[in-house]
């Protein structure tokens, strides 16, 4: 009899659990050691773990960058309600976003969950740049890793050196015979930064024209650049001589004459610096004296301004050498009313021709013996 009481006490014990665990619903969780959305390399140890509601046997897969599903184990791993652990080393599958998928079976139910994670290479991108000593960049500077040729730097003086592998490294960049190397440790994927400076000699030219007050090429002129003298100009008043980028001043000496100037030189680029230099010239006048019907006066007197400049010769000329400038020239000659003329004397030779006429009451002898004539023959009529 009490043997037949126990059978029914179990009975109804069990009935009760089963009726209990019957209404839990089963349930899987999983998640990995550095959370879903975490960061790994090829080699790391990957610790899956997972929380159940009931006993369990649990199935694990690896989904790889491409898509496809790998069984991460042989067997269905047994689990009891609560939370369990496994790991995996992570193979060379390839880099990007994996996930470990698990599916749960039990006598409750069955369920399935997934974890993302990524896998990276042990690697990063190192960026160049080269500048000069003024921030400009730098193009066509050769960039090797450990000695080994990678790209030259373009128009931004930039270039990118991919997937350097974890380690120590040598950069180095060649530029114009100069090269500049730097030490660089790669721990992390993060893209590292390298800077180089060079000190670049930024040469353009400058090209003095120097000129008269006419307008003419003058040689033999000295130049000066930034207060030393440079050389001096050709025969068609040229000098142009290198000079590094940025402002300089030009100054050009002939006798007690200078001109001076500020020039902006661009690399590669030839600047221009004209430059006029006053040269005093010589300048004459040339009188002409001539009577109303375009004769020669000769024996003239000639006056510049106040000043005797001297007498006309045979053919009615008189040139002398004066001061540049406007003047008055003033010609007398007895029995002819004085002339006068105002002009404008420049360098070399200016031409005035003055014209003379004959003073009122002094006409020639023989128009006097025609009058006499012509007044006797009427005369003789009468």
């Amino acid at each position: 009899m009490r043997t037949l009481r126990l059978i029914f006490l179990v009975f109804i014990i069990s009935s009760l659990t089963v009726t209990q665990f019957s209404a839990q619903e089963f349930t899987l969780t999983i998640w990995v050691d550095k959370g879903c959305g975490g960061e790994y390399f090829v080699g790391d140890m990957l610790t899956v773990n997972w929380s159940v509601t009931h006993n369990c046997e649990i199935t694990f897969w690896e989904i790889e960058p491409d898509g496809f599903k790998r069984k991460l184990h042989s067997g269905p791993v047994i689990s009891s309600s609560g939370q369990g652990s496994r790991g995996w080393t992570l193979k060379d599958y390839g880099y990007g976003k994996r996930s470990i998928y698990a599916e749960a079976v039990s006598l409750w139910g069955m369920d399935s969950a997934q974890c993302e994670y990524y896998v990276l290479k042990r690697a990063a991108d190192i960026d160049v740049k080269v500048e000069d000593q003024d921030g400009q960049p730098i193009s066509g500077v050769s960039v090797l890793m450990d000695g080994s040729a990678v790209a030259s730097t373009g128009v931004s003086g930039t270039v990118t050196i991919p997937e350097a592998e974890f380690g120590e490294h040598t950069i180095t960049a060649s530029f114009e015979g100069e090269e500049q190397s730097s030490r660089i440790r790669i721990a992390s994927t993060q893209t590292q930064h390298l800077d180089f400076v060079f000190t670049v000699e930024k040469m353009g030219s400058i090209q003095v024209r120097v000129f008269d007050q006419g307008g003419a090429p003058v040689g033999d002129v000295d130049v000066y650049i930034d207060g030393y003298k440079e050389g001096r100009t050709s025969s068609n008043g040229v000098f142009t001589t290198s000079a590094s980028e940025g402002d300089h001043f030009v100054e050009v000496r002939w006798q007690n004459e200078r001109a001076e100037e500020s020039v902006t030189v661009v690399k590669n680029q030839t600047s221009f610096a004209d430059l006029t230099i006053y040269i005093a010239r010589d300048a004459f006048v040339a009188v002409f004296v001539q009577d109303t019907a375009g004769n020669p006066v000769s024996n003239a007197n000639v006056y510049l301004d106040t000043i005797f400049l001297g007498k006309t010769d045979n053919q009615g000329n008189v040139r002398e050498k004066v001061v540049p400038g406007t003047h008055t020239v003033r010609v007398e000659k007895q029995g002819y009313e004085p002339a006068t003329s105002t002009t404008d004397v420049r360098e070399g030779d200016t031409a005035v021709t003055v014209v003379l006429t004959p003073e009122e009451g002094e006409a020639p002898v023989y128009s006097i013996l025609t009058v006499l004539g012509i007044l006797y023959i009427l005369k003789r009529r009468h």
